[in-house]
Formats: C-alpha cells, structure tokens, sequence
C-alpha cells in the first residue's frame, strides 16, 4: 500500500533536519511516575513519533523511552501531543 502525504505533511518532511525511518518498534514510555507501553513509529536521529494513551502527558515534559528489542534508551521532551500520538525530541541517548 502506497502512503500518500498531505501538502502540510510533504512541508513537515521537507523541512526536518533528520530523515524519519519507519518502524514499528514496542517500547516502554516514562514520566513522572507513569510507566506505559507504545509503539515507536518513526525514529530519526533527532527524535520519534510513538503511538501511546496521551493522558497525562505534557508538552515539554521529560521523559525516557526504553525500546528492549533494540536494546535503547532515549532520554527526551515532548514536542507535541495528538489523540493517541506525541513526537519526541531526543536529547541524549544512554
């Protein structure tokens, strides 16, 4: 199945400083005291788009995000924050 892009979309693309891959990686979302299961679905080298429950979640807030498949963790800030979805800013990887 193709993926057709919006033109806000093709904007977003065109003017990130990282390529996104694709994936579909399970992790373990932390902040304050949560602890909650998503889904990585793009990363790049500057950040990540997860698949996760929002409640709760703040923009700008800090937070770790443990994918045990690959063996990483990233410590990042909420960028944004849609129904079921956030993009992640990493700020150092451990």
């Amino acid at each position: 199945m193709t993926h057709v892009l919006s033109p806000t979309q093709k904007l977003l693309e065109e003017t990130r400083i990282f390529p996104r891959k694709r994936c579909k990686w399970p992790g373990i979302l932390k902040f304050e005291n949560s602890h909650q299961p998503c889904v990585v679905e793009d990363i790049s080298a500057g950040g990540c788009r997860i698949a996760t429950k929002t409640k709760g979640l703040k923009h700008n807030e800090k937070i770790v995000l443990e994918v045990e498949s690959k063996k990483l963790r990233f410590h990042g800030e909420v960028r944004w924050i849609r129904t079921d979805e956030a993009g992640i800013e990493f700020l150092y990887q451990d």
